[in-house]
């Protein structure tokens, strides 16, 4: 699983979910006017739909509140195999 690094310098993972359909994760770190959940250090998991792999979010985010001090890439591998072992789609590399 490969963790990447967006052109605002947010780490993401994208993988496949179906034939043909693909997720994107990614961690943000906002300003305090836009930190609706006063996460800790305002960190946010998003997750959107991706058209493409390496090609950005092809929809509209959902955003979860981080109040924990773990790694950013500690928390984008546990959300992927979360969300993979729960929905028994297999993890390929990319």
């Amino acid at each position: 699983m490969n963790i990447k690094k967006d052109g605002k310098g947010q780490k993401y993972i994208d993988w496949f979910v179906g034939e043909g359909g693909g997720k994107r994760a990614w961690i943000q770190h906002r300003e305090p006017d836009k930190d609706w959940a006063n996460a800790l250090n305002g960190r946010y998991l998003n997750v959107a739909r991706i058209d493409e792999i390496d090609k950005g979010p092809a929809g509209n985010a959902t955003d979860f509140p981080i109040f924990n001090n773990m790694p950013d890439e500690q928390i984008l591998k546990a959300f992927v195999f979360s969300v993979s072992s729960i929905t028994g789609r297999e993890l390929e590399d990319i």
